[in-house]
């Protein structure tokens, strides 16, 4: 266990009460409400906030506009309802207004595509849920026009005789602020728990979220252009959080306000979303990077498979392994691997299980989320193969852990298939780490072997490893 994990450690409850560093306490805000200052008018003042509070602080550009607007006539719809629901089509997906067009072709824009809607539905809710917030009815700015399309009704409104000229640009400068909050939060699947630092700085280009225009759109170009890498996602997300970080051989991250990992080593199932948790894993410096410990998987020594005993498909032998595999964990942490000076910026984190039959296992938190991506699945087939058994190797993964070495990755030079028995979802997780990534298949809990024929790789001699929580 690592000697910075304290009392409390914060617990992933769905992963065995798995322990990450210590718990951070609840957050507390670092800006008053108000975002209106006298003299100076609107801005997002210097310190930390969730997406609720960045839609709050945000809400004086609205309530301005609405000021001016005034009441609507009996017969239309209010001012406030109009605006808000152009937002909403700007926020959404595959309407005339949206900002943001996601080709589903591929899985990992599908996943961003979905993600794109939750985050905006989750932002119109906090709008709709904000009113009456102190506003300055003088204020006027001048915002770049971004190409946000207005409704009909809504262009009627904003540049008919209930209007003003400069109101189009407060609105502007409005939407154009949630869609940036929007897309900053893409690589999070917990987006409403991220603690988000703002800056100080000069210029208009400061204003509010506008810190994060230049990398969100070289990120947004990628994501509709091509699928999208994790280092792609790891790097936008470092530069909203921790900008001063170097994104290289990461994975995820530490700053000020918390850790970043990617979603699916911290209970999770998202293939390349990552997820805020609220802890610090490095107490000698506020922002450090998480590598991988093996830069390039390819280059990384192979260590022979343990070879246990052959699995025929007999139901009986299957119960045998079943019950062998509930062991239990004694313990089990994510923590600093070896010793790092602390004036350099990257760490090493592996996965620590102390099991509760007396063996301990220790695997690299990075080649497990590589292990996660490289995988495939694989359920029960409703029309089974025309073979009625897979000769595989049967491991347990307790046992299958004890053979690993952290100084290279487990294969089998000799082909054939090998069935890794897991007691829970942090064994599979280890597992994930412990093998090398070329053709790992995760098998349903009421599937079999054979349903992994026809799943992941085929090439002649070519290993196989399928693991299961039993």
């Amino acid at each position: 266990m690592s000697p910075l994990l304290g009392n409390q450690p914060f617990s992933v409850m769905s992963l065995q009460n798995l322990s990450i560093g210590r718990a951070m306490p609840p957050f507390q805000t670092e800006y008053e409400r108000s975002t209106m200052v006298k003299g100076k008018g609107w801005s997002l003042p210097p310190g930390a906030y969730t997406a609720r509070q960045i839609v709050e602080g945000c809400a004086p550009l609205l309530e301005t506009v609405l000021h001016h607007l005034g009441p609507s006539p009996p017969d239309q719809s209010s001012a406030r309802n109009m605006l808000l629901g152009n937002l909403a089509s700007t926020l959404a997906v595959g309407t005339r207004e949206s900002s943001l067009e996601i080709s589903a072709k591929d899985a990992s824009r599908k996943e961003f595509a979905d993600q794109a809607v939750k985050i905006g539905k989750a932002l119109i809710a906090y709008a709709r849920e904000t009113e009456d917030v102190s506003f300055d009815p003088d204020y006027a700015i001048r915002s770049p026009c971004e190409g946000h399309l207005l409704k009909p009704a809504v262009a009627q409104l904003m540049f008919g005789p209930r209007s003003l000229p400069h109101l189009m640009q407060i609105y502007n400068e409005y939407l154009h602020q949630m869609v940036l909050l929007r897309d900053a939060l893409l690589p999070f699947d917990n987006c409403e728990e991220v603690v988000i630092p703002i800056t100080a700085g000069e210029g208009k280009q400061r204003l509010g979220m506008r810190f994060i225009e230049s990398h969100r759109l070289s990120f947004i170009a990628e994501l509709m252009t091509k699928s999208t890498t994790q280092k792609a996602v790891v790097k936008f997300a470092m530069s909203f959080l921790a900008p001063e970080l170097t994104a290289e051989n990461t994975y995820g991250f530490q700053y000020k306000h918390g850790v970043v990992l990617p979603a699916a080593v911290v209970g999770g199932k998202s293939v390349r979303l990552l997820r805020y948790i609220p802890a610090i894993i490095d107490d000698t410096t506020p922002e450090v990077t998480f590598d991988y410990e093996f830069t390039d998987y390819y280059t990384a020594p192979r260590i022979d498979v343990p070879q246990l005993k052959q699995h025929n498909g007999d139901d009986q032998d299957h119960l045998s392994i079943q019950k062998d595999t509930q062991h239990g964990l004694q313990e089990s942490s994510i923590a600093i691997y070896g010793s790092t000076a602390s004036e350099l910026t990257s760490r090493i984190l592996h996965l620590q299980m102390s099991h509760a039959n007396g063996q301990y296992s220790s695997v690299d938190v990075g080649q497990v989320s590589r292990g996660w991506r490289y995988s495939y699945k694989a359920s029960a087939q409703s029309s089974k193969p025309t073979s009625n058994t897979v000769a595989a190797t049967v491991h347990t993964a307790a046992d299958f852990l004890a053979e690993f070495d952290s100084t290279g990755l487990i294969t089998d030079q000799q082909g054939g298939i090998h069935l890794v028995k897991c007691s829970n979802n942090l064994e599979l997780l280890a597992c994930l780490g412990a093998v090398y990534p070329d053709n790992i298949v995760i098998l349903d809990k009421d599937a079999t072997v054979e349903d992994t024929e026809g799943v992941g790789q085929s090439l002649p001699g070519e290993a196989r490893f399928v693991l299961q929580i039993v």
